[in-house]
């Protein structure tokens, strides 16, 4: 084994917005990161869709198989389903990316690619001839090749649900809860953003999430459009767009608004003296992009939380993961105008 980064505590800002000084932000200021390993296991397996990590003599490695919100490994969704069909057997060496997640473009961003970068900074660590990937959307393809792994180099994690290796080499998540950690900007940005593109003084982004219902849209996204429409905001749907595109666009953006979703992973791509105003619904406020803002150099974050009253207490500060955005027009005016 080797221990690529150790386990590093932070502290943070608490950033203005509206309500000020928001309960969850406080909770938060402080966090602690785990250390980020890599493991190299002879006849390892990988057992999906949460690419959990277990060992020869059928041992879940809790370490490298981390879930959202367990606290305890028999906790881990691989036990809802302990008996899976025979494995593909993979001669050689095999570098595992797949993770819980990893079909949101945020978890690919944040999780998945980095999990190259924990590699990275084990010298002593032999790279693997061939890769365990998600590769069936076309942004996951997208971002896997920007790294220099070519197709024939990747067994699709989405399609091929077990596998087993002559030797596992697994690198363990940066960061198992999207705390960010400092090292995964510079990283990204290295790779991903292309030379000589930056902020363009002006050009004023309004992101938007579709019309879907109960998919955290924006549900008066028209006068909120209307409004920074008059203040020189254009509106895009990172859904439709290229992940070349994306960088681009987050890179050239002067101001952002933005509901809460995975595109403002982008704000990895952010330029020095750039402002983001992220919109949430009062029953889901969650501060991954903050956290993620908070580690761009140069970057202005502010939150604004939509109307209504909370249905649920802090015990259950997520319970409204889909809960969709109603924006106070003035309230999101005085936040531009400061």
């Amino acid at each position: 084994m080797c221990v690529a980064q150790p386990a590093a505590d932070v502290s943070r800002e608490i950033p203005r917005g509206i309500p000020e000084a928001h309960w969850l932000f406080r909770e938060q200021a402080r966090a602690s990161i785990p250390r980020a390993v890599v493991v190299e296991l002879p006849r390892g397996r990988v057992i999906g869709p949460h690419g959990a990590i277990v060992t020869r003599d059928g041992s879940l490695v809790d370490e490298l198989s981390p879930y959202f919100s367990t606290t305890d490994p028999k906790e881990h969704p691989l036990f809802l389903h302990p008996f899976p069909g025979p494995p593909l057997q993979v001669a050689g060496r095999l570098g595992v990316l797949a993770t819980r997640g990893d079909f949101n473009y945020c978890h690919v961003l944040l999780d998945v690619l980095p999990r190259l970068g924990v590699l990275e900074q084990c010298a002593e660590i032999e790279f693997p001839e061939r890769w365990y990937a998600p590769a069936r959307t076309p942004f996951q393809r997208e971002l896997i090749s920007a790294m220099g792994i070519a197709p024939e180099q990747v067994i699709d994690s989405s399609r091929v649900l077990h596998v087993a290796a002559e030797c596992l080499v697994v690198p363990g998540l940066p960061d198992d809860d999207l705390r960010v950690p400092e090292w995964i900007v510079g990283f990204l940005r290295s790779r991903l953003l292309p030379e000589g593109v930056g902020r363009v003084p002006g050009r004023r982004l309004y992101v938007t999430r579709g019309t879907q219902r109960n998919s955290r849209i924006v549900t008066n996204g028209s006068e909120v459009l209307a409004l920074l429409a008059g203040r020189g905001f254009v509106e895009i749907d990172p859904g439709t767009m290229s992940v070349v595109e994306q960088v681009k666009a987050f890179a050239e953006a002067d101001v952002i608004v933005a509901p809460h979703g995975a595109a403002l992973t982008n704000l990895v791509f952010a330029s020095p003296g750039s402002l983001v105003v992220e919109l949430f619904a009062p029953d889901y406020v969650n501060i991954c992009f903050w956290a993620l803002a908070e580690r761009v150099p140069g970057l202005e974050y502010r939150y604004l939380v939509g109307e209504g009253s909370p249905r649920s207490g802090r015990e259950r500060a997520m319970a409204g993961v889909a809960n969709d955005v109603t924006v106070d027009l003035s309230k999101l005016a005085r936040l531009l105008d400061e």
